[in-house]
């Protein structure tokens, strides 16, 4: 039996996926010989990231394309992906510019579930010059009242299978701090009161592996391995049942190294990386003695970091607390916040 359209195309966050992502899905791969899926968010979201969205479309919809990037991806494509925030033309442009070189073929129509596939159809009809239908799926959310927004902050097992709630459940937890504020003896110790996954810092390793000398191209290293190190501790923990994922630091930190190390500006994939979501985000504050191991930068550096590390929270607009005093006091506040 001929199907409706040849090619069809569904744009989502999918942060996470649900039954009405689904059910749209199903609904546009019933309805075309092809379906197109793409999906993008930035910032992403905690327990949603790329990898994840990636494995839970591929699951569920293994006959469809589906082409799932964040914002390092992009760029590797030579395109710089939209803020979640920017406006609908720049939107469309980008996911114009991802099927062109993605896919390499125009689409027949576009599936969604909200009244923005009008005028994206519309959009990209006027980028390839041929018509391009709106389909609306459920668009009143009868058949599936549910959202990302609600369930990414009350995740509910009812609207997702196993898999996606579990990540939404595993806490993704990170201390950043300047030397010598106890970020390694805090996420140590707190993977430890949550039976959790500890991820150690991958610079000092590799710090100490090029001999105290590190180029732009060896901080992007460390942000790419950090990153990944992560990836697979998560990866870990919902194998092993497990809730949190405690993180001695972030690609954050790897980008404030640079700004202080180097006169250019970081490369375009290190400013990505940095903007890494988290559950939970925690500054530890410089207000102890550093413990000077023959390792640690002056305290005039440290002072800098910490500075850099407030003006980067405030630009990026990323939640988080500050712990301040000593080690015991912070571990207070940590139990105060039920972290």
């Amino acid at each position: 039996m001929s199907k409706r359209f040849r090619t069809g195309l569904v744009v989502g966050k999918f942060s996470p996926l649900h039954l009405g992502h689904r059910y749209l899905l199903a609904s546009a791969q019933a309805a075309c010989e092809r379906l197109l899926i793409i999906s993008y968010s930035r910032p992403e979201f905690p327990g949603c990231t790329a990898d994840l969205r990636r494995r839970w479309l591929n699951r569920y919809f293994p006959d469809s394309q589906c082409l799932v990037v964040d914002a390092v991806d992009a760029l590797t494509l030579g395109l710089e992906m939209p803020l979640n925030t920017a406006s609908e033309a720049c939107q469309r442009q980008f996911c114009a510019d991802l099927t062109d070189r993605c896919f390499g073929l125009p689409v027949d129509a576009v599936f969604s579930s909200e009244d923005y596939g009008q005028g994206f159809a519309d959009y990209l009809a006027a980028h390839w010059r041929r018509p391009v239908s709106s389909v609306l799926v459920d668009r009143d959310r009868s058949s599936y009242p549910v959202s990302g927004s609600k369930l990414r902050d009350c995740p509910d097992a009812s609207w997702v299978d196993s898999e996606v709630y579990a990540a939404q459940n595993c806490q993704r937890i990170a201390l950043v701090g300047a030397e010598s504020t106890g970020k390694t003896t805090l996420s140590q110790w707190l993977a430890q009161e949550h039976d959790g996954v500890w991820v150690p810092e991958f610079g000092r390793q590799h710090w100490h592996d090029c001999g105290g000398v590190l180029t732009s191209a060896d901080l992007l290293t460390i942000a790419r391995t950090q990153v990944e190190n992560e990836n697979r501790a998560v990866e870990g923990a919902l194998f092993a049942g497990k809730t949190a994922v405690v993180c001695d630091t972030t690609p954050l930190t790897t980008l404030i190294y640079h700004k202080l190390m180097f006169d250019e500006p970081p490369p375009a994939e290190l400013v990505a990386l940095a903007e890494r979501p988290y559950h939970a985000l925690w500054l530890c504050a410089a207000d102890f003695p550093m413990i000077q191991d023959g390792t640690r930068s002056p305290e005039s550096f440290r002072l800098q970091q910490q500075a850099l590390y407030h003006s980067e929270l405030t630009r990026q607009n990323m939640a988080h607390q500050v712990l301040n005093g000593p080690i015991e006091w912070r571990k207070q506040s940590l139990r105060s916040h039920n972290i």
